[in-house]
């Protein structure tokens, strides 16, 4: 395991069991707070040639401005990065107010593999299953 950032709001880091770049935050998350890790994100998935991606929002809530900066600026520096899986671990019972799946929806749906669980476990278990250089279900 890399740890690459961390801060009392986010943790990144590389995993090497399940090969992924990993933010998991810990705080309710906004402006700088929020756009600086996810930053550090893109530019561990580029250091690391990554192609998987897990977000760990099970312990946070978003009250974030950004949005538009996230599906506009941020999330095609992601995908830019080389990431082409991504699960997103969302707490149970609760609605995402940020939610990147409007982000991927407006790509290509051939250019990425996502998920969403409502625990880490499952999401883990995803993405230790998914082999790299496939996008949905197709290897490339």
């Amino acid at each position: 395991m890399l740890h690459y950032y961390f801060s009392d709001k986010a943790h990144i880091f590389w995993d090497d069991v399940i090969e992924s770049v990993v933010i998991r935050w810990s705080y309710l998350a906004h402006e700088e707070d929020f756009c600086l890790p996810l930053n550090k994100l893109v530019e561990l998935a580029a250091l690391k040639k990554a192609k998987k991606a897990l977000f760990d929002e099970s312990h946070s809530l978003f009250i974030a401005k950004e949005t538009q900066w996230l599906s506009d600026e941020w999330f095609p520096k992601l995908l830019d990065a080389g990431i082409e899986i991504i699960a997103i671990v969302f707490p149970e019972k609760t609605v995402p107010n940020i939610n990147l799946g409007q982000s991927i929806e407006k790509k290509d749906a051939t250019e990425l593999l996502y998920r969403e669980f409502d625990n880490i476990h499952s999401a883990v278990s995803w993405l230790s299953s998914v082999p790299i250089g496939c996008v949905n279900n197709q290897l490339i």
